[in-house]
């Protein structure tokens, strides 16, 4: 028996920035370790040419005013152009890389995330006031294109100035660290005052956009009932809170920005203020005074950048723990050995399903087997356990304890991607995705020719219908196929499920939207399939879905009532709680 069992859950390393550790977040950053190193050579090489306006302050007061030396100022103004020009070249091209290495990170991580997303909606772990990860990974790149990272690469030059400003004077150096450590307390104030909030802000950012995604998704349902004026009085109330600490959260770091702003010029004109009381004491020149206060300028402003661009750092900090989490949480799949089509049987055994998310058990030792060119109906009360049993099936909900086996492999040994083409299902809740009649059919798959197109309608006995429409099979359809009815949607779904001929087929309530036409062309289709050695398993409430039907499955509860040949079962039901009248079960069993 196959057991499946969670992993143990371990606490989250955090670096000394309140970053955790995730070896994936890690290596799509340091992957491209040339960019990096050419990151920080251009920083270095930035850094130390911004000395060159300070060397020609000094330059200028100090030797060429006093010697009247026309020549020597013209060659210090053309060293000092070409060293702007490189400068600007150069930190033209870091603002490019950076922007090349968001780039790069957002696409290194782009295929985790969304396996990510959709495990996570699997297995019921998504929540809704919590940030996607795709809107995590989104905020992270975006962060790494703008200037928050370059401020942080300049940093470790603020010493270099520093050290600069000592060798001029201690004085000098002293009034400029005091206010390099003044800037730096402001910057741990900031962060303070502003996580928390930046925090909720996100919160309540992302209830606010899956409230409205909500709303839209349902707007025929508000209209009908009146509820527009009660939707939007939630969407007010979410809003207000949403930009009320928004706000807060701009209030207070303009005050930081402000107050950072007008202590690094009051700095300058303290240094100014130094430099003259040396110069009147003769332990300074005049160029000092004057390098002295570019390069204290200079040292300070990675603070003041860092301080202008504080939320843009917490906010990637909080996304990249969020997604450091997630990706923690969900391990990379291994590559599995390729496995035989499946073709000969279908084996559930002692097969146990927990709702996603909660400790509701679904339904409970499910046992049976199914050869080729089985029929099989899904029977029961509503709330039984039989939608859920039919997802188990296929592996949307992965069995709390027991087995779904194919050809005596179960279906965690494949791919997910490679089962599937050997699977049709077809869920009680059909949404078409965003294209063409055809790429709908094909499942988006780009390798899909015309005639397996065709050919999966008519299987389905829906080319007539496609064929009606202005454009046929490329015929585009809106978001969820909502320019259909139902019964079209689902006899389309019904063609994708049939798509390439797979070899178990699981249809929940496949014809629940259907006219008495969709009936025969489901019966039809059952029947194809069974011909050609397909395993049908259907969840049915009408009895118009059994013609077609060999065995029969009576879930009640969650528990197995009876499994058998279709005419063995149908008198038991006649004892027990039945999903349809059994007068209705047995005119459709002489059908």
């Amino acid at each position: 028996m196959n057991e499946h069992r969670a992993p143990v859950t371990q606490l989250p390393r955090q670096s000394t920035l309140g970053l955790i550790h995730a070896p994936e977040l890690h290596a799509a950053l340091t992957g491209r370790s040339g960019v990096l190193t050419t990151l920080l050579g251009m920083s270095a090489f930035l850094n130390i040419l911004m000395l060159s306006g300070a060397i020609f302050m000094l330059l200028v007061y100090d030797e060429v005013l006093p010697s009247r030396s026309v020549p020597s100022l013209i060659g210090l103004v053309i060293l000092l152009v070409i060293a702007f020009a490189f400068q600007s070249a150069i930190e033209h091209l870091r603002n490019q890389l950076t922007v090349h290495c968001g780039a790069i990170f957002e696409k290194s991580l782009n295929s985790r995330v969304f396996d990510i997303m959709q495990a996570s909606k699997l297995r019921g772990l998504e929540r809704r006031d919590t940030p996607q990860p795709s809107r995590d990974l989104d905020q992270l790149g975006k962060f790494l294109s703008s200037p928050g990272p370059m401020a942080i690469f300049d940093l470790p030059w603020v010493f270099l100035f520093l050290a600069i400003l000592f060798a001029f004077h201690f004085m000098l150096g002293l009034v400029s660290l005091a206010g390099a450590a003044i800037l730096v307390i402001l910057t741990i104030i900031t962060d303070r005052m502003t996580i928390a909030h930046i925090e909720t802000s996100t919160r309540r950012g992302a209830e606010r956009a899956a409230y409205m995604e909500s709303c839209s998704r349902n707007a025929d349902v508000l209209h009908a009932l009146g509820m527009k004026q009660h939707a939007l009085a939630g969407w007010n109330r979410l809003s207000e809170a949403y930009l009320g600490t928004n706000a807060d959260i701009a209030v207070r770091l303009s005050a930081m920005r402000t107050f950072s702003k007008s202590f690094r010029m009051l700095l300058q004109s303290l240094i100014l203020a130094c430099g003259a009381w040396l110069v009147i004491h003769d332990e300074a020149s005049g160029g000092i005074i004057i390098a002295s206060t570019i390069l204290a300028s200079r040292a300070l402003a990675p603070i003041e950048v860092a301080i202008g661009q504080w939320r843009g750092f917490i906010s990637a900090r909080q996304a990249w723990n969020r997604l450091a989490e997630c990706l923690n949480m969900h391990d990379s799949a291994a590559v599995r050995t390729k496995l035989p089509i499946p073709s000969r049987e279908l084996e559930v055994q002692g097969l146990v399903a927990i709702a996603p998310g909660s400790q509701f058990v679904l339904f409970r030792d499910v046992s049976f087997r199914l050869s080729a060119g089985d029929t099989l109906a899904i029977v029961g009360a509503s709330g039984s356990g039989k939608s859920s049993l039919a997802s188990s099936l296929v592996g949307v909900i992965p069995p709390a304890r027991g087995s779904v086996r194919l050809d005596g492999a179960t279906l965690d040994q494949w791919e997910s991607d490679i089962i599937g083409t050997h699977l049709g299902y077809l869920p009680q809740d059909i949404e078409l995705f965003d294209g063409t009649v055809a790429q709908n059919i094909a499942r988006f798959n780009p390798d899909a020719t015309s005639e397996e197109v065709v050919e999966a309608a008519k299987d389905a006995g829906v080319h007539d219908l496609i064929i009606s429409f202005p454009e046929g099979y490329d015929t585009l359809l809106g978001g969820y196929g909502r320019n259909l009815s139902a019964g079209q949607r689902q006899r389309i779904a019904l063609a994708r499920a049939l798509f390439r001929k797979p070899f178990l087929i699981v249809l929940d309530e496949p014809n629940s939207n259907l006219d008495a036409v969709g009936d025969f062309a489901l019966n039809h289709a059952i029947a194809t399939a069974r011909a050609r050695g397909a395993i049908v398993i259907i969840v049915a409430h009408r009895p118009s879905a059994l013609a077609e039907i060999g065995k029969l499955l009576w879930l009640d509860q969650g528990v197995v009532r009876a499994f058998g040949n279709k005419d063995e079962i149908l008198p038991k039901l006649a004892a027990g709680p039945a999903p349809v009248k059994t007068s209705q079960l047995s005119s459709a069993a002489n059908a």
